[in-house]
């Protein structure tokens, strides 16, 4: 079989849309049919690994804060457009690239590139994708746009090799705070800096409305860690407990070790583990209520910060919706 017969993407579970995103609801979906158009692109293997990067669907919680903090004020629609088209695509490379060091095999249920295609192939397809991302930032029209955009990924990249590197042993509450703003945080900024780079607000708008991203993306990385112990493999599409056997000690991890400092000695040394050993400590993290309520406080504690900087801003229906995204992202089950 060729990679092109095996490009076809198997057919994705409906998402619906959450209805805290109503309001960015048109701008979704005039977004999601601009980041399935293959016009213009030549090599038909491409078009295919484009339609299956975004078959699977997803929250989209990136563009839609793009499109509400373009809602609190005036912003060329068009550029608009171009920026939730590059921070969701380029978010999409990035997983495509997580999915091939972390060896994953399911994203949101489905087989991953790495899965189908190979390791050659993922890498390529998520260069490819990487262009594709920056070309839209360069076609919102705003240097400060496509600044910001290139230092996000590089950000990205610096957050996964260090990540990479640390994997064994068990990070300090410092370097854990690092790793989730470079993998998370400091995309959801540019996408709400950039937003309100495009309306023209004042600096001290522009770098509430950064920090209004960076701590509803650290929130939301916090729950995407508990998430991973707490919520079903259903939910999550893909293992339960899958960051801890790859490795990767997340913060509920970190507040269980810390409490049970016996616990898992071969983290402790970074020496490699029995599968029985990591489904136990999962099984104890999983029913480790203090643990789990930590991480939950945590990411509370960054969105009441996040709804601080949101404040900046003239209170409007838009600001209201914006608020409930945040509140959303540390209520949501998946």
């Amino acid at each position: 079989m060729t990679l092109l017969e095996q490009a076809t993407p198997a057919e994705a579970p409906e998402t619906r849309l959450p209805s805290v995103l109503e309001p960015m609801a048109a701008d979704l979906a005039r977004l999601e049919a601009f980041l399935r158009d293959d016009t213009g692109v030549g090599f038909a293997l491409l078009g295919q690994i484009l339609q299956s990067t975004f078959a699977s669907g997803g929250k989209r919680i990136r563009p839609a804060l793009v499109f509400g903090v373009a809602q609190l004020g005036q912003a060329d629609p068009q550029a608009v457009l171009y920026h939730a088209a590059a921070v969701e695509t380029l978010h999409a490379a990035s997983l495509v690239h997580d999915d091939l060091v972390d060896g994953a095999l399911l994203r949101r249920g489905m087989p991953t590139i790495n899965k189908r295609w190979g390791a050659g192939a993922t890498v390529l397809a998520g260069d490819w994708l990487f262009a594709r991302s920056a070309g839209f930032s360069a076609s919102t029209g705003q240097v400060g746009v496509v600044q910001l955009f290139a230092k996000t990924l590089g950000d990205l990249s610096g957050g996964e090799l260090r990540q990479l590197f640390g994997r064994r042993g068990i990070p300090s509450r410092e370097e854990y705070a690092y790793r989730i703003y470079a993998k998370t945080g400091s995309l959801f900024q540019t996408c709400t800096e950039g937003s309100a780079l495009l309306m023209g607000l004042d600096p001290d708008r522009v770098d509430a409305l950064a920090r209004f991203g960076r701590e509803l993306g650290m929130a939301f990385q916090v729950v995407d860690d508990l998430l991973d112990f707490t919520a079903s493999e259903a939910g999550l599409g893909k293992p339960v407990g899958s960051d801890l056997r790859s490795g990767q000690v997340t913060l509920p991890a970190l507040l269980h070790l810390q409490a049970h400092p016996e616990a898992a000695p071969w983290l402790r040394n970074g020496a490699s583990s029995e599968a029985a050993q990591v489904d136990a400590l999962i099984e104890a993290i999983r029913n480790d209520a203090a643990a789990l309520e930590g991480a939950q406080r945590a990411a509370e504690a960054h969105i009441e910060q996040a709804v601080e900087a949101l404040r900046v801003m003239p209170a409007s229906p838009a600001r209201d919706a914006l608020e409930a995204v945040a509140r959303y992202v540390v209520a949501r089950d998946r």
